[in-house]
């Protein structure tokens, strides 16, 4: 049975990053049961108080996201430097400097993203930019703060072994 868990939450990681690139709170709502699954396995040994933080962090990304009166009207080649951002400054900083690297990481990654696509963008405002890095690199944050907590659970307890 752990290794049914082990594979769904592999699984639900997996198309928690795919569902960043496409749907603001989808991907971290996804990444949220990806950990819970990872725990439930054994192979991850994350904390029960840190997944209750996430789930706070999860439900308000939910709540910004159903209160927004008007979906969020950016181009898709900003989405995908904003949250490919996220997952690069994830990879870089968050699985070197455990779970704060992972937020930093992937937060610094989304706005380097978004300045990236200004740089690319002639047509880009500095306002509208700003609200399509917070709109998109919120949950993008999140789901790829999950996604590093669960990898790192994972490395940290191959290591002990």
């Amino acid at each position: 049975m752990d290794e049914f868990y082990l594979i769904s939450g592999a699984l639900l990681m997996s198309a928690a990053i795919v569902m960043a690139f496409r749907t603001s709170s989808g991907g971290a709502v996804t990444a949220y049961a990806g950990a819970w699954a990872m725990r439930a396995s054994g192979y991850a040994p994350i904390d029960s108080t840190l997944l209750l933080f996430w789930a706070i962090a999860v439900m308000i990304v939910v709540c910004i996201d159903m209160t927004r009166r008007s979906p969020v009207g950016a181009p898709r080649r900003a989405r995908y430097f904003i949250v490919g951002g996220a997952i690069v400054g994830t990879v870089t900083a968050g699985l070197t400097f455990h779970q704060a690297g992972a937020i930093l990481g992937a937060a610094t990654g989304a706005i380097l993203g978004a300045a990236a696509y200004r740089g690319l963008s002639r047509q880009a405002d500095l306002r509208r930019l700003g609200r399509w890095t917070v709109a998109i690199g919120l949950p993008a944050v999140v789901t790829m703060a999950l996604v590093a907590i669960s990898l790192q659970g994972i490395l940290l307890r191959a290591s002990l072994q």
